[in-house]
């Protein structure tokens, strides 16, 4: 038998909000990035799990605990291409193509969403998707593909003894607020 301490991963990062900026939420779903550097592929699971709990919360103004309940359908990148990469460009002083980490690290600005499939009292369903951004803005070019897709069930709970609701509705209000600021 794995003890939990065993399977946790062994260098989380220092800031574990792992979401730079929402850049959309309304009644059917979010929008967020954030710029990984060398991160394992697991921050893309995780980045997605707290966008979708994060649109959990703000669907119940916050009044409501948000967890990861189930991941269901989750695609591991084995590399993760960056825009500039479909464009034939490289990184001539390292060696190797921008963006593009082997082992599926993911290394870029990545947009991170979050599509409400179904909800109930107790839970909500997510399609998510980790996806690169150019590197640089062009309307002609076609989106990037996925690097990372996932179902996810997000639960849905009363705050109670063990999680305090005016502290956590305070928080996530406040972290909500910082992630849509315009400045």
């Amino acid at each position: 038998m794995t003890l939990f301490c065993h399977a946790l991963p062994q260098e989380t990062p220092d800031r574990f909000l792992l979401l730079d900026r929402l850049d959309s939420c309304d009644e059917t779903g979010a929008t967020a990035r954030h710029v990984f550097t060398a991160a394992p592929p697991w921050q893309g699971l995780e980045a997605m799990a707290q966008l979708a709990a994060l649109h959990a919360r703000w669907t119940a103004d916050f009044n409501l605990h948000a967890f990861l309940l189930t991941v269901e359908e989750c695609t591991w990148p084995d590399h993760v291409p960056a825009a500039d990469v479909r464009h034939g460009m490289s990184n001539s002083t390292s060696g190797r193509t921008p963006g593009a980490i082997p082992g599926g690290a993911l290394h870029c600005t990545l947009h991170i969403g979050a599509c409400l499939l179904a909800e109930s009292d107790r839970a909500a369903t997510y399609a998510t998707t980790v996806t690169p951004l150019p590197a640089f803005s062009d309307a002609a070019l076609a989106p990037a593909p996925p690097c990372m897709a996932a179902t996810l069930t997000i639960g849905r709970a009363p705050y109670d003894t063990r999680f305090n609701g005016d502290t956590l509705t305070a928080r996530y209000r406040e972290t909500f607020a910082w992630l849509t600021r315009t400045a």
